[in-house]
Order: structure tokens, then C-alpha cells, then sequence
């Protein structure tokens, strides 16, 4: 029984799987006495061993399976006749683990089979029990995996945080977010340390069950344990925002970006975003240039005008000026020459104005009564007058602007003849 031994060493199965809840079924409940007794009646049950017969053939399967001759092996463990119930589960569950990496689907049939009757040693029983579930989690096939887990621990009366990691994984990839929190809480709970995937484990839960206050509680947990893990500190940002804690959200992407955390276009963009959100405009238009600059936010229309947009608010209008000219140039944007136009206003640049507005009407900005209007103020200023009258009358072609545009005629009119200029 030596070599039996070494293979059964050989042969031991060892996974690293992620992911669901987990529950006694009402038909297994029993006192914490009964469950005790239970088991210490299943160890006490007297060993037994295989008969020289079958004896023989594992002997052979062994030497075989040394040699890597696997097929050789299981052939003859396959042709094996046994006599009794307990020889049978012995020589399937050496077949099952022949099988695994071969043929997982055999591999499950066989151990299913050596499990049934119950009748292995207590170690090979719970052994068994446990590499079920296992095989079964990488063959997908989840809710058979988490009956599997459930089996070896009424069986064991065991708990281990890795067995509930993989009863929350199974939830998880069935998207069961809301079952896969209990397992995942009781891994936690169980693990001799922190352990980063457990925590990410619980976040997918979390976030797939839209719980997104408790998700942002376990980031907060994250991050203070694995401070060195930088997309925790992004994911907390994210989820401040999510739950509109602006201001929380902009201090933990700026303790990231202290930290080198932040590196790629996402994370800049939300950065920047975050500073708009708290109404701090200029540090969001100087973060989205500084970093297209840089080449982490490609130069788009979005980014342009988002840059622009943010430094018009922070009153900065050349600035604002400059990127919506770029943006304009860039898609040939009407609206972006109609924005440059008002920014070029604001800092009394009239006739950068008027060319900007005169391109947005080139390219059919989409309501060309509202730049005809600004066109008014732009060559008036620049005592144009008969310019001005012509864009108000342009501009009192749409109904919404009539009256005020009838007005400026009037004082341009006015202004014209204490000038002295004919209209």
C-alpha cells in the first residue's frame, strides 16, 4: 500500500478559483451535538482495505502510471472486476483522478461514483468531496460545484475561508450578486489575514447587486489595507461620485494622484471631471490640457471643448478663446466658432469675434439668429455701424429674437447719426 499511497500523493488536485452564498439545506440541519457525533462516528469507522485481487491490478496501475503511461494505467484500473462496495469506490476514485486534466467530465463521474455509497476512509471521503467541487467549478458548472462544497462541509463539519471564496465565485459568475455576499463575508471572516481578492470578491458582489454604499464602505477598507493597490483609490473616487460625495470623491483621486496612481486617459478624465464637479474650473481645464499635452487624453473634439467650457467658467476667455478655435478647426464645428465667438467678446476681441461668427454661419451653425444677434454687439463696438444694422436685421428674421433685435436698430440708428454716419 506504499505506492498506493504516493499515488494518491501524486495524483492530490489543487485549485485557484474565485467567486457566491451559502446556506445548510433545512434536510441537513442538526445541533452542533449532532453534528459532532455524527462525524466522530464516521472517523471511528473501522479502516478497510482492498482485497489481494484488486490489490494486484492497482499494483500494476501504479507501476504504469510511474512510468507516465496514464492510458496503460487507467485501462487496467478500467478492466478492474471488484467484489465489494468498498473495493469499487476505491479503484473509481483512482480513476476519477487519472482522469482529471483528461477528462474532467469523466473525471467528476468516477469521484461521483466513489463518494456515493460513503464508504472510504474518512480523509478519502472528504478529499474526494472537495476535488468534486472543484473540477466542477472549472467545468462551469457552478450550482453543481456549490452542492458539491456543501456536501463536504456537512459532511467535515469543516469551514474554510477558501471554500467559501469558491461558493462566492460560483454565485458570482452565475451573477447571483446578492447570494454571494454571505460566503464571501464568511471568507473574510475566517482568513488568518487580509486577503486583497476576497475584498475584490465581495466589491464585484457589491457593485453587481447595485449596493453601492456598502461597495464604497469595503473600498474605504481596501484602500487602507492595500494602500499600494492603485485602482482601489480609483474605484473609491468613482463611487464617491457615483453617490454625489463630490468633494469626497475629488479628495481620494487627489490623494492617487499624489501617490503616481493615476496614469491613463480614464483616470485623468475623471480627475479633471472631479475638480468641474467641485466648481474649481481652472484646475479642470489646466488637468485636461496638461495631460492631452501629454499625450495620456487624446486631442478630440470632447476634450477640446471640455477644456474650453471649464476655462470660460474660471472667466479665463483667451484661454477658452483658444480651445474653441482649436476645436472648430478641428471638426470644421460651427457651434465651437459660434463659442469662440462669445469667449472673444467677453475680452472685447470684436473682429477675431466677427470672424469667428462669420465661419459659424459658413458652416450652418444650427441657429443662426442667436450669432447674427452677437454680431450686432461685436461690430457696433467697433462703430460698424452699417454692419451692426445688417446683422440685426439678419437677425430679426427669427421670431424669438425680433423685439430685441428691433431695438438694436434703433439705437443703432441713434449712435450712427450722433456720429454722423449715413445709414
Amino acid at each position: 500500500m506504499t505506492k498506493l499511497t504516493k499515488l494518491s500523493s501524486a495524483l492530490a488536485i489543487a485549485f485557484a478559483l474565485t467567486a457566491g452564498s451559502f446556506y445548510v439545506p433545512a434536510s441537513l440541519a442538526e445541533t452542533a451535538a449532532q453534528q459532532q457525533q455524527r462525524i466522530q462516528e464516521r472517523k471511528d469507522r473501522r479502516s478497510q482495505v482492498v482485497s489481494e485481487r484488486t490489490g494486484r491490478s492497482l499494483s500494476r496501475a501504479i507501476d504504469l502510471y510511474n512510468e507516465d503511461q496514464i492510458q496503460e494505467a487507467l485501462k487496467v484500473l478500467l478492466d478492474t472486476r471488484t467484489s465489494s462496495d468498498f473495493d469499487r469506490a476505491f479503484v473509481d476514485r483512482l480513476i476519477g483522478q487519472l482522469y482529471v486534466g483528461i477528462d474532467n467530465t469523466k473525471a467528476i463521474d468516477y469521484l461521483q461514483r466513489a463518494v456515493r455509497p460513503d464508504i472510504l476512509g474518512f480523509n478519502d471521503q472528504a478529499a474526494t468531496l472537495e476535488n468534486i467541487g472543484h473540477l466542477l467549478m472549472q467545468e462551469e458548472r457552478y450550482q453543481q460545484a456549490i452542492e458539491a462544497y456543501r456536501a463536504w462541509m456537512h459532511f467535515t463539519g469543516e469551514q474554510k475561508h477558501d471554500i467559501y471564496f469558491r461558493i462566492a465565485g460560483a454565485y458570482l459568475q452565475m451573477e447571483q450578486y446578492d447570494n454571494a455576499v454571505q460566503p464571501i463575508d464568511r471568507a473574510l471572516a475566517l482568513s488568518d489575514e487580509p486577503r486583497e481578492n476576497y475584498y475584490q470578491a465581495k466589491l464585484s458582489a457589491l457593485y453587481g447587486a447595485q449596493r453601492i454604499p456598502e461597495a464604497t464602505q469595503v473600498l474605504e477598507q481596501m484602500v487602507t489595507l492595500f494602500p499600494d493597490s492603485a485602482q482601489w483609490w480609483f474605484y473609491l473616487g468613482n463611487t464617491y461620485q457615483m453617490q454625489e460625495e463630490l468633494q469626497k470623491s475629488l479628495s481620494a483621486l487627489r490623494v492617487a494622484n499624489i501617490l503616481g496612481y493615476l496614469e491613463s486617459r480614464t483616470h485623468f478624465q475623471m480627475f479633471g471631471q472631479a475638480f468641474a464637479n467641485n466648481e474649481m474650473s481652472f484646475k479642470a481645464a489646466a488637468v485636461f490640457e496638461q495631460k492631452m499635452k501629454d499625450g495620456v487624453i487624446p486631442e478630440n473634439r470632447q476634450i477640446l471643448m471640455a477644456i474650453a467650457s471649464n476655462y470660460q467658467a474660471a472667466r479665463e476667455y483667451a484661454k477658452a478663446a483658444e480651445f474653441y478655435g482649436r476645436a472648430g478647426q478641428l471638426d470644421n464645428d460651427a457651434e465651437a466658432f459660434r463659442r469662440q465667438g462669445e469667449a472673444l467678446i467677453s475680452i472685447q476681441r470684436y473682429r477675431n469675434a466677427i470672424t469667428a461668427f462669420n465661419r459659424a454661419l459658413e458652416l450652418n451653425v444650427e441657429n443662426p439668429g442667436r450669432v447674427h444677434m452677437s454680431m450686432v454687439a461685436a461690430h457696433f463696438y467697433l462703430e460698424q455701424y452699417p454692419q451692426a444694422l445688417a446683422a440685426a436685421q439678419q437677425a430679426r428674421r427669427d421670431t424669438a429674437l425680433a423685439r430685441q433685435a428691433r431695438s438694436w436698430e434703433d439705437y443703432i440708428r441713434d449712435k450712427a447719426k450722433m456720429k454722423g454716419v449715413n445709414l
